[in-house]
């Protein structure tokens, strides 16, 4: 089987064996254009197909993407990247090349993974931030993941309000960046900061006290029992502290948890994997620091 990660900057791609397992040696990435043409991001879909048969036969896929999503259809509903594939079914180069594909989110898929050999396995209730570019949030129940009825993460926690603006604001890359005063990539101003850059330091630590705060607000509330942080800036996560009324890790794959969990997704479905609940909001605005 053939999993799928799609960012915004890069498709991550890997094989899988006939129990879902990612084959280390198949995983690879190749860039994409966000701004690129319909037909452009086909073509690299249809390459990836190529390229992956070239490694192993297979006959299903399962690609994790970003919302807004139709999960069901295949097809995007994004305007603020990918704009030319909007509205627009991402199935074709799978279908013409005889391949079997579903779609997941790309929270559902993260903590799939982590759940089904990481970190948060074997915990009831467990949930996770992805910490990166913007902030993702998902939660389990019964080994089921949460979602709403468009298959999206049943809390959305990019968007709450949070002090003068809304939670990614505070916790994101770009918040880490505001705080340090430059638009640097925050691998550059992690390693700053382990230099012991001042300023580097503090945009670290106070990014950790917004999180720890946002999530001692919504965890107790969602009975959570355990927590992984993932992203690329959980990488730099010995920078922050986070104080949380429960147990927490890093998450065990970083890199690669979205590409199990798709493929875990693939071998036993969406009603195995997801629990569908109405969207959820909990009030984290009156909560300061």
């Amino acid at each position: 089987m053939l999993a799928l990660d799609i960012g915004g900057t890069f498709i991550k791609f890997a094989m899988t064996d006939e129990n879902g397992v990612i084959l280390p040696e198949t995983v690879e990435q190749i860039p994409t254009n966000a701004e690129g043409s319909y037909e452009d991001f086909v073509n690299v879909l249809t390459g990836i197909i190529w390229r992956a048969r070239e490694l192993r036969p297979f006959r299903k896929a399962s690609v994790c993407i970003a919302g807004p999503f139709d999960f069901d259809r295949g097809v995007s509903m994004m305007q603020h990247k990918f704009r030319a594939v909007y509205q627009r079914s991402l199935r074709p180069p799978f279908e013409q090349a005889g391949v079997d594909v579903s779609f997941l989110h790309d929270s559902t898929a993260f903590i799939l993974g982590e759940a089904y050999d990481g970190v948060l396995k074997g915990c009831k209730a467990p949930c996770c931030v992805m910490l990166g570019t913007g902030l993702g949030f998902a939660f389990m129940r019964d080994g089921k993941v949460c979602v709403d009825e468009k298959r999206t993460p049943a809390l959305v926690l990019w968007n709450m309000p949070w002090r003068d603006g809304i939670a990614e604001d505070y916790v994101s890359t770009r918040a880490i960046q505001a705080l340090y005063g430059e638009k640097l990539p925050v691998k550059s101003i992690a390693d700053r900061a382990r230099q012991g850059d001042v300023k580097a330091v503090a945009a670290f630590q106070t990014t950790g006290e917004h999180l720890s705060e946002i999530l001692k607000k919504m965890i107790p509330k969602l009975k959570c029992d355990s927590f992984a942080l993932g992203g690329q800036i959980a990488k730099s996560a010995e920078l922050f502290e986070l104080d949380l009324p429960i147990a927490w890790s890093i998450a065990k794959y970083i890199d690669d948890a979205a590409l199990r969990g798709a493929s875990y997704y693939a071998f036993h479905g969406q009603i195995a994997c997801e629990k569908v609940l109405h969207r959820l909001f909990i009030d984290i605005s009156e909560v300061s620091i």
